[in-house]
């Protein structure tokens, strides 16, 4: 007998993420499943110089509008002048022409990914419109954006790491689920297992993550704790130093005879990590989910001045595992950062151990588990509208 195949509706969905790569990537690895998966699928961003040249290499719509930037400034973000009227001007008076598209397109679904695209374009939503808002908080301590979204506008919350639902459900009702952050499937692709680590005939390959926001403190530090590490323990280096720092840390490699493969930055961040025996780096949930889905040891420095200190505890999801080493930015030293990473090169086991320890499947089904939850929200929602027992609606 032949089997029935019920064909998946097909949705409209919004994909509200911009500003950095740690909610540009994982809205395009859900994009591109939403898509494969039959559904009309559009990115709402910024438009700034990396949203355009991450989303032009891919194949799926793109969208920008404008998004008032809230500048963080711990307890007095709400009473600096210029955050208040950018506050009040996103919640009352959303733009023109976002408010046209999305009458025009009329989404089933409108997924958040955090950030302040992700606040004007969620909040902009049509409260009569039978529209489905989830937001997904990728660190360990949820964002501004997201600490809204969550009291005004959303009926679902999805947890990137551990611990953000917490500093949430003070304002939240609603269904919130821990499913991860989406890691792009060619980072997925590269994973070993078992992954091999070098014998004493071959030289322990260090990737240093410095082209984040707030690195230059790693930039500076690595190269003089490479060149302590190197008087007995020669290693392989491959270090991304982000625009501003390339040519003084490329002198400095210099200066020090160290043979360094330095980098403005890396396209194909995939091959690096399948190359790297351990990654040095800031603590951003994107790095954090990635090392996960790779199982890839690390010594992380979270970046001090991170919202709520968020880092910290991005970090701290992987120090609990065993999976890394963590140093704070006032005690990052080069003489400390050698000792360290000597450390995972001479114990025996160490870099296995915390390979084993840092992988976690959740993130590597993240994308698939993410989009199944959302698609399951909408139609409950949809059938639902405007409100059940499960679903805690926008009130």
């Amino acid at each position: 007998m032949k089997k029935l195949v019920v064909k998946q509706k097909s949705y409209s969905i919004i994909i509200a993420a911009g500003g950095t790569g740690g909610h540009i990537f994982p809205a395009l690895a859900i994009a591109n499943h939403f898509k494969a998966n039959g559904h009309k699928v559009v990115i709402a961003g910024t438009g700034n110089e990396l949203e355009r040249k991450i989303f032009s290499q891919s194949d799926i719509a793109v969208e920008y509008f404008k998004a008032r930037k809230i500048e963080r400034k711990g307890l007095l973000t709400f009473f600096d002048p210029v955050n208040y009227q950018n506050i009040y001007q996103t919640i009352s008076k959303p733009d023109a022409e976002l408010i046209k598209f999305l009458k025009g397109f009329e989404p089933d679904l409108v997924l958040g990914m955090g950030g302040y695209p992700s606040l004007s374009i969620c909040n902009a939503v049509d409260k009569s419109k039978r529209t489905v808002v989830v937001i997904h908080e990728q660190n360990a301590k949820a964002g501004l954006a997201n600490r809204y979204l969550a009291w005004t506008a959303a009926c679902a919350v999805i947890e990137g790491l551990p611990g953000s639902i917490g500093g949430i459900t003070k304002f939240f009702a609603g269904d919130c689920q821990y499913l991860g952050n989406p890691v792009r499937q060619e980072i997925i692709d590269k994973r070993q297992s078992p992954r091999e680590f070098p014998d004493i005939s071959k030289k322990p390959r260090i990737f240093i993550l410095g082209g984040s926001q707030g690195a230059r403190s790693i930039n500076f530090a690595v190269p003089k704790a490479m060149h302590l590490l190197s008087k007995d323990t020669p290693v392989e280096i491959t270090h991304d130093t982000g625009e501003a720092d390339y040519e003084k840390v490329k002198e400095i490699y210099k200066d020090f005879n160290i043979k360094a493969k330095v980098s403005k930055f890396i396209d194909d961040i995939s091959q690096v990590y399948k190359w790297a025996d351990i990654v040095i780096g800031r603590a951003g949930a994107m790095t954090i989910s990635e090392l996960s889905a790779l199982g890839l040891p690390s010594i992380l420095i979270p970046y001090p001045q991170a919202t709520d200190n968020h880092q910290f505890y991005n970090a701290k999801f992987l120090v609990d595992k065993n999976a890394t080493e963590m140093i704070l930015d006032k005690d990052l030293e080069p003489e400390k950062l050698a000792q360290i990473t000597k450390s995972f090169f001479l114990e025996k086991d160490k870099l296995k151990k915390a390979s084993m320890a840092a992988y976690d499947k959740t993130f590597v089904e993240a994308t698939e588990k993410i989009s199944d939850y959302c698609m399951g929200i909408t139609e409950k929602g949809l059938l639902d509208f405007p409100v059940n027992n499960h679903i805690n609606w926008r009130r």
